[in-house]
């Protein structure tokens, strides 16, 4: 490690309630074992089924040093593949995105099918094996037309996610939707303090007023309680309103953490839009709107928005130590369409602003992290959720 704190040493010197030691986001050592522990473990969300309609279309998703071709094959299965040509290493698919009918290698031309199966291997003797030399797999689950992955031997189970929140998916149309906008937002900070910033609302108010102005969640702690119970009260549609915490160190063992709340939008607010009203046709099976929105989150750095009438998907991805990247992606009713259902600036507006105005934030929260004058602080009550995370990382780490 960079200095004489052991990683071990650092985490029982944690003080529950604060924020973490400098050396959390700083130290390459650490990071190294974050990347092991963490990215490398467990379920993230890699995009989306109507990227890849066809059989051969594809798409790369990266995070650190990983690359991972997400394709469909003949048989109309999703799979992935690390991007890393089982000869000598080189990169196999250099396009972003594309459709093939093999991938072939632009180093020596060894050539995979769409299963990832070794097919072409230019003059190598006779006692070499095909079937030995296929692109190494990663895990794939669907969540509806959600594509996640995980690149461990044995990542925890979505299983008990699945069961709980099957209401939920049928309800919102899981199956039934499309990804119609996704935008990368690169952020100059440890991919910590963007996970930890999205965590907490504490921030909401004097940061985001566009976000204010629809979302009750910026409200105080005794406003938002207020409301909430008021929405409760009167709530008549048929959207599921119980929660469920197995989120982070609430999460069942050997099962993936997830997350499912509703929570009130501000009086008279419906959508996540310019002026609160609608901005696309209702999803799944909702008749009307409620005035409230659906959160729902998985797997460490996957978290979803649920509107009545669009989701939103955010995704947070290291790039290297003090450098990372939000993702966000805009999802509607698949028979939507664009100009005649909705208007895409629109849709994407509330968080669009929202999060480059975070972008902003993390990354001044970054310089203050640097500064040898920095200290933990004390969390608000308003972060209780920040102290979850924590409180798994710190597990996962140790």
């Amino acid at each position: 490690m960079s200095s004489d704190i052991s990683i071990s040493e650092l985490v029982a010197n944690y003080k529950k309630g604060y924020s973490l030691d400098q050396q959390f986001y700083k130290d390459p050592e650490i990071y190294k074992k974050e990347i092991e522990n963490i990215f490398l473990h467990h379920w993230i969300l890699a995009g989306h089924s109507s990227q890849i309609p066809e059989t051969g279309d594809f798409f790369l998703f990266e995070f650190d040093s990983e690359n991972i071709i997400i394709t469909r094959t003949k048989t109309g299965d999703i799979r992935a593949h690390l991007n890393v040509c089982r000869h000598r290493g080189s990169r196999v698919c250099l396009e972003k995105k594309g459709t093939t009918k093999a991938f072939t290698c632009p180093y020596h031309a060894w050539s995979y099918d769409l299963s990832g199966d070794l097919i072409a291997a230019r003059i190598m003797n006779e006692t070499f094996d095909k079937s030995e030399n296929g692109l190494h797999q990663a895990h794939v689950a669907l969540v509806g037309g959600l594509i996640f992955i995980s690149l461990s031997e044995k990542p925890p189970s979505l299983e008990e996610m699945k069961k709980d929140l099957a209401d939920v998916f049928d309800q919102f149309g899981f199956d039934h939707m499309k990804l119609i906008k996704q935008k990368s937002y690169p952020i100059r900070s440890n991919w910590k303090l963007a996970v930890e910033n999205y965590q907490e609302c504490y921030h909401c108010a004097p940061s985001h007023q566009e976000f204010a102005k629809i979302h009750a969640m910026a409200m105080t702690p005794e406003k938002f309680a207020a409301r909430k119970q008021d929405y409760l009260k009167n709530a008549s549609s048929d959207i599921r309103l119980k929660p469920s915490s197995y989120y982070f160190d609430q999460a069942i063992k050997g099962q993936e953490g997830y997350q499912y709340d509703r929570n009130p939008l501000v009086t008279g607010k419906v959508s996540g839009s310019l002026n609160g009203g609608p901005v696309a046709p209702l999803l799944g099976k909702i008749k009307d709107y409620d005035g409230a929105a659906s959160e729902f989150m998985v797997g460490p750095v996957t978290f979803f928005l649920i509107y009545n009438d669009h989701m939103i998907g955010y995704r947070f991805l290291p790039l290297s130590l003090d450098e990372c990247v939000c993702d966000v992606f805009w999802f509607v009713h698949e028979d939507a369409q664009e100009n005649k259902d909705y208007v895409l600036d629109n849709l994407t507006w509330l968080w669009d602003v929202t999060t480059q105005a975070d972008e902003e934030i993390i990354v001044n929260n970054q310089k203050g992290v640097d500064s040898h004058f920095y200290q933990p602080g004390k969390l608000s009550e308003m972060e209780f959720f920040q102290q979850h995370f924590l409180n798994w990382y710190l597990d996962k780490i140790a």
